[in-house]
């Protein structure tokens, strides 16, 4: 009688989205041994191109989708409890004008479906404002506008988020690192063996496939797998403008004629704001999807609708895109197309591979759940789920802690720079203020507001290689450095990585 050889590893990850992130730091955390690859860095594609909300997604309700809402408002305040560095409520106003399709009694009845989905544990009642504060909006066009509601929801980095999940499975002994691409995924007497492109071998009993938008592709890889399930592929486009004068920290939903909503959100302390999402059929490859010029065009002109200042294409300062890998569900409208995540399995002895469709942002930490459940059907090591019940990698600290070690910085840090650290490094800032105690040189700044200790950091804390690691996904610093300061950030990746 043989006996199977035991695996190199339970599972073996491969993708470095919020997915993937999600699936090993619960699998790690329940004793299993992990392996996850990312082809390029992490949360490179739909993960770090997302509306940056943790929300309930008011606008399913009229899909009749209560369950997916239902989760979602429940895990909005897991995460702020999870990770309140980088998790915090805002408050959504959404103006009601005369002319608009939905009647506001209709916004009225979702709002206050929104209040008993949620169960209201933290998060404060919908409501209506008062005349007196509606006509206080700076800048809201109030010509035709007949109401304004509001709803809460929450804010999030969705790449540092990603990042975090990941830095968690990590240091709970995860084998997590980007820059491993899989190249052939083949049955194994223990399950699968895999290759990446450096040669490397190792074999894992259970795969989870989260690679999102190239999902499939991966399955190519697996050659003796054949599926029939399709994926629809939408663009989700995004504009960055310059917050007018007075700044507003209130975010927007704006209801447009042909029924879809975009969303209008303050950013980077209320020096910006980021407005979108559309809604788009995606054809080609998902590596580099941009906002084309009829969806900039189709962004501002609803925002136009709503304010006063009407914003032209030479008011936009940036531009970004992500695909949404969403289940096929035969609608024929995109904005319609489920959120819901589907599994598939495909089993190799007794392993299986398991191949994660469709899915959001919010649900992340409720989808590494269900993939757990599943595997453990298919003989997995059953124990116990944890992971509502733990800080992510950076969480130990709640926002008012935050302001306070962001105001007890060292001598030699502005409060600029203590302040963004606390609030998106969260309680590991304490680490990066040692550094700067125990070696007062790196203290200093290669471009204004970014220390060498934070340069480090990133690179052997973070796994940055490269400028636009860290300025596009660890930092958000490319919207505030010049030009001359990026390239030099750019040389100094190149010259230490």
């Amino acid at each position: 009688m043989t006996t199977a050889k035991k695996p190199d590893f339970d599972i073996a990850v491969i993708g470095g989205g919020i997915n993937g992130a999600a699936v090993a730091r619960d699998a790690v955390g329940r004793g299993h041994s992990v392996w996850l690859a990312e082809a390029e860095d992490y949360a490179i594609g739909t993960s770090s191109r997302s509306s940056k909300l943790i929300h309930g997604g008011i606008r399913y309700l009229e899909q009749f989708e209560f369950r997916l809402v239902y989760e979602s408002l429940h895990e909005r305040e897991a995460l702020m409890n999870m990770a309140p560095h980088l998790v915090f409520p805002m408050r959504f106003l959404v103006p009601i004008r005369k002319d608009q399709k939905r009647a506001g009694w209709i916004v009225r009845l979702g709002l206050f479906l929104y209040d008993v989905l949620s169960g209201r544990k933290v998060l404060g009642r919908t409501g209506k404002l008062s005349k007196g504060d509606a006509s206080a909006i700076p800048h809201l066009d109030h010509e035709g506008l007949k109401s304004v509601l509001h709803y809460p929801d929450c804010w999030t980095d969705d790449a540092r988020l990603t990042l975090e999940t990941l830095l968690d499975a990590r240091e709970r002994g995860a084998d997590i690192h980007n820059r491993r691409r899989v190249t052939s995924i083949e049955p194994a007497q223990e399950g699968y063996r895999l290759t990446t492109a450096e040669g490397k071998s190792l074999t894992a009993r259970f795969v989870v496939n989260a690679g999102g938008p190239w999902a499939l592709s991966i399955l190519d890889k697996a050659k003796s797998i054949n599926t029939n399930r399709r994926l629809r592929l939408v663009r989700g486009s995004h504009v960055i403008v310059r917050m007018p004068a007075p700044a507003d920290p209130n975010a927007y939903l704006l209801q447009n004629p042909d029924g879809r909503v975009v969303f209008v959100i303050p950013w980077l302390d209320n020096r910006f704001r980021i407005i979108g999402t559309t809604d788009e059929p995606h054809e080609g490859s998902a590596d580099n999807p941009t906002c084309s010029d009829k969806e900039r065009d189709y962004i501002l002109a609803t925002h136009n609708r709503y304010f006063d200042n009407d914003l032209t294409a030479q008011d936009v300062l940036d531009t970004y895109a992500g695909v949404r890998p969403l289940v096929d569900d035969g609608s024929d409208n995109p904005s319609k197309v489920t959120r819901e995540y589907e599994l598939e399995v495909h089993q190799s002895g007794d392993g299986a591979l398991l191949t994660i469709f469709g899915g959001k942002l919010t649900t992340h930490r409720k989808l590494g759940e269900l993939v757990m459940k599943r595997l453990e059907q298919l003989g997995l090591p059953a124990r116990p789920a944890w992971t509502d019940q733990e800080v992510l990698h950076g969480g130990a600290l709640d926002r008012p802690a935050l302001a306070a070690l962001a105001d007890a910085g060292p001598a030699a840090l502005s409060k600029a720079i203590c302040h963004r650290w606390a609030f998106t490094y969260g309680s590991v800032t304490s680490d990066l203020y040692n550094t700067v105690e125990d070696d007062p040189a790196l203290a200093q700044q290669l471009v204004p507001n970014v220390p060498l200790a934070e340069l480090w950091h990133a690179v052997q804390v973070e796994d940055c290689r490269n400028g636009d690691d860290f300025l596009h996904r660890r930092t958000k610093l490319y919207m505030a450095l010049t030009p001359s300061d990026i390239d030099t950030v750019n040389q100094w990746f190149a010259e230490n990585c």
